[in-house]
C-alpha cells in the first residue's frame, strides 16, 4: 500500500508557530496537506518510514525547519538528513524558518547544500507564494 506524502512539513518545537504555518499555507494555497512536528527526531522517523529511493516521482515536499529546538536542533536535523540517499534528499526542498537574528546562522544556512534559503519568522502569505514549489500530490 502506498503512503501519502505531504507536500508540506513544518518542524518547530513551538506549537503555536506550527499552527500559524499551517494556517498561512492554507490561506495562501487553499486546502493543502501539512504535517507538523514539534520534535525533529520524530520528523526524521517520519521521513524514514514514508520516503524511499524507489518511490521518488511523487513531487517535492517542502520542509520549513526551525533552528533552535531543545531535543534536536535544526542543524542536527540537517546533519542527519544529509545521511539519506540522494534519491530521498531530492524529494525535499528545505527552508530554515527561524527567529534567529544571528548572521552566522544565515551564513551557515547558505553554506548547507540541503538548504534552499533562510526565512525569518513569522511565515507570511507572500513568503509562501515566493517559495511554493509545484507538487504532484493531492492538495
Amino acid at each position: 500500500m502506498r503512503k501519502t506524502k505531504p507536500p508540506y512539513i513544518v518542524i518547530d518545537d513551538d506549537l503555536l508557530n506550527n499552527m500559524i504555518c499551517k494556517i498561512t499555507l492554507e490561506m495562501a494555497l487553499g486546502a493543502v496537506q501539512v504535517e507538523t512536528f514539534s520534535n525533529a527526531e520524530v520528523a526524521l522517523d517520519f521521513i524514514r518510514l514514508n520516503y524511499d529511493d524507489a518511490d521518488n516521482d511523487d513531487g517535492v515536499t517542502l520542509i520549513l525547519l526551525d533552528i533552535n529546538m531543545p531535543i534536536m536542533s535544526g542543524w542536527e536535523f540537517l546533519d542527519s538528513f544529509d545521511a539519506f540517499s540522494e534519491d530521498i534528499k531530492k524529494q525535499f526542498r528545505i527552508y530554515l524558518l527561524s527567529s534567529s537574528v544571528d548572521d552566522r546562522d544565515k551564513e551557515k544556512a547558505k553554506q548547507n547544500k540541503n538548504v534552499i534559503d533562510y526565512l525569518s519568522k513569522p511565515l507570511s502569505k507572500d513568503m509562501v507564494k515566493q517559495i511554493d514549489v509545484p507538487v504532484n500530490r493531492t492538495r
